[in-house]
């Protein structure tokens, strides 16, 4: 089963193997991704529900 590997240029390289970043690039990378966006618990369900009839749909 293949999977798409969906990336933004922002995240593509951001910490990889043998490419070290510092403490407060760490830092400041958590504090980004903390601040969402979220979602919803209804808008989570919808996902969820639109993936399930996707997959089962084939």
């Amino acid at each position: 089963m293949k999977t798409k590997n969906i990336r933004s240029k922002e995240t593509e390289s951001w910490a990889l193997p043998g490419d070290p970043i510092s403490p407060g690039e760490f830092k400041a990378g958590i504090e980004k991704s903390e601040k969402g966006p979220f979602y919803t618990v209804e808008e989570s369900k919808k996902i969820l529900e639109e993936w399930r009839k996707k997959k089962y749909s084939r």
